[in-house]
């Protein structure tokens, strides 16, 4: 993950030489969000294969562990708290304490050595998730996109080599097969689900990347309807169809757009036909999609989820570890039929940290989505601004709210919105930023004194 970065020459493109700081990074910010971006890919790449490969499991908690060990490192670099008011910096304070106090008053009464091991190492409901919006408190620099972007392409890569080294167990015949079912929707949250961004923003990007993200969603959209995930296939076809619309928008290649657009066409006809059950579902393929239909698979748990929460649990929730009574569901996992989770992750968001919960974190992303869209300059930052909007979209079909790289992105997103420099820059220089070779800020001082 090494590159360079823009010469002076470009300059006179940006903007005002005030928000330079905002597009060159010195070598040790480059090298802190390096880390940070490494340390993510580790931690999905550890516990994806620990969850899923069945062997070796010590090794991949291993490689969780030293992940961890460099997140934090980083994290304690890129952090930079100033007492200058800052609408997105208070109220992530705000946010941050909030979250403290869902953990502080979380149920620990009957935790074990697994449950203490759980909270550090779960990456889908552990105790770490909490901490997420420490991102928040970056300096945000254009680099840190390209970063991002770069740690979205390996983990796309990766993902379509764990499908094709795996093809046998996700596309297991069996719908009711766990493991193929873990397999799908873990590959898919933590390794899949973040090449959104890379399509939302598909003319930046090279002939490869833009075969990589295209084959990519074709993927999640196969398994998806393979495995009758609903989810799955409604935030692929939403993906799909606003990064077409997006590409359309903005890009002047017709033909390019015309293959695009049959793609996209494509997957969402395959879903409507098998959402009605038509003669697609004599195909093999299509019959696990066909068969399950609209079936109602959360009614129960959801109403057992509303009849046990006060009205003090509605608004302040029950803390983390929380749970709400819901027997004979998953009674093999949780103790007294207490469930410590839902399948909706408002309703996580409730139980856990209350109304209050979700006030606040409306009152972070709501405004960066409106900054991201109406008050930016260029087509990145209102790609940044609609992945935080599919963000709350996609909250209620799925867990998403989960220590990978897709919720970090969000917050990421979130920040990106908020710095004015970032959006006040030409879609010409991104354009430019993203296709050419660059030098760090550093560079540019020592050739400038000379």
């Amino acid at each position: 993950m090494t590159d360079q970065l823009v010469d002076s020459q470009n300059l006179d493109e940006v903007g005002p030489i005030g928000i330079n700081p905002y597009i060159f990074p010195t070598r040790s910010y480059a090298l802190y969000v390096t880390f940070f971006f490494l340390s993510v890919i580790g931690l999905s790449i550890g516990y994806t294969l620990a969850l899923t490969t069945g062997k070796l499991t010590s090794v991949f908690q291993a490689i969780e562990l030293l992940s961890f060990v460099f997140l934090i490192f980083s994290l304690s670099r890129l952090i930079k708290v100033n007492f200058e008011y800052s609408y997105s910096r208070m109220i992530a304070f705000v946010f941050l304490i909030w979250q403290v106090l869902i953990l502080v008053r979380g149920d620990y009464s009957d935790m074990e050595y697994m449950e203490v091991k759980q909270f550090f190492f779960d990456l889908n409901y552990g105790g770490l998730i909490y901490f997420i919006p420490l991102v928040l408190f970056f300096n945000f620099n254009i680099f840190i996109v390209k970063r991002l972007f770069t740690s979205i392409t390996i983990l796309s890569i990766i993902f379509a080599f764990c499908v094709i080294l795996n093809y046998g167990v996700l596309f297991n015949g069996d719908l009711r097969n766990l493991i193929s079912l873990g397999t799908a929707e873990t590959y898919f949250k933590y390794l899949a689900l973040p090449i959104g961004l890379l399509a939302l923003n598909f003319n930046l990007f090279t002939g490869k990347t833009k075969v990589l993200i295209l084959v990519v969603l074709a993927m999640i959209i196969l398994i998806g309807i393979f495995r009758a995930r609903r989810g799955m296939i409604f935030m692929a076809a939403a993906i799909s169809f606003f990064s077409g619309l997006n590409y359309f928008i903005t890009s002047k290649q017709k033909f390019s757009i015309f293959f695009y657009s049959i793609y996209v066409l494509f997957g969402l006809g395959v879903i409507f036909l098998s959402s009605k059950g038509s003669d697609i579902e004599n195909i093999s393929f299509f019959r696990n999609i066909s068969e399950r239909g609209l079936e109602d698979t959360r009614g129960y748990v959801e109403t057992c989820f509303y009849n046990d929460m006060s009205v003090s649990d509605w608004f302040v929730g029950k803390g983390f570890n929380g749970g709400y009574k819901c027997p004979g569901i998953d009674d093999s996992i949780f103790k007294d039929g207490i469930r410590k989770v839902i399948e909706t992750d408002y309703l996580q968001l409730i139980m856990n940290g209350g109304i209050v919960n979700l006030i606040l974190l409306f009152s972070i992303m709501i405004p960066a989505v409106i900054l991201g869209l109406f008050y930016s300059n260029n087509n990145l930052i209102k790609t940044f601004a609609l992945w935080i909007l599919l963000w709350l979209i996609f909250l209620y079909p799925a867990n998403v709210y989960s220590l990978n790289l897709f919720h970090i992105s969000v917050w990421l997103s979130a920040g990106i919105c908020f710095t004015r420099p970032l959006r006040i820059l030409t879609n010409p220089f991104i354009k430019k930023y993203f296709l050419s070779d660059f030098t760090f800020n550093s560079d540019l001082k020592n050739n400038n004194n000379a």
